[in-house]
């Protein structure tokens, strides 16, 4: 059994066990949601929550996260070529319809050539 395995199963068993304000507190200080991601042209990826955030300093919000490459492979800035990101940006959004907004605005910046061909017009 390999240790990213056994990781696994620990982190598993401790799910079952403990109730999302404990797992917050320990795990998750921004809350819990589950997301969706949007890889970019320029190697950036676009993260964003399909439901509210609960628990944690995000609680109540939609978000939008804004992950940059780093470390090896990131200066080319071609999609696939990086092997690390950072979050660079956390947008707090009070409505869905904001968070729609904030995730295409990210998009259409962070894929120029695709804004281009569909006529999007994006300043940063």
């Amino acid at each position: 059994m390999s240790t990213a395995d056994i990781g696994q199963r620990i982190m598993e068993r401790l799910a079952q066990t403990m109730d999302d304000e404990a797992w917050v507190s320990m795990f998750s200080p921004d809350g819990l949601a589950s997301t969706r991601s949007w890889w970019c042209e320029d190697d950036c990826i676009v993260e964003y929550t399909a439901e509210k955030v609960r628990g944690g300093r995000l609680d109540g919000y939609w978000c939008v996260f804004i992950y940059e490459p780093v470390g090896k492979g990131s200066r080319a800035r071609k999609k696939g070529s990086a092997s690390s990101w950072e979050r660079t940006k956390v947008e707090r959004c009070k409505t869905r319809k904001e968070m729609i907004e904030r995730r295409e605005h990210h998009y259409w910046l962070h894929n120029p050539k695709r804004a281009k061909r569909a006529g999007k017009e994006v300043q940063s």
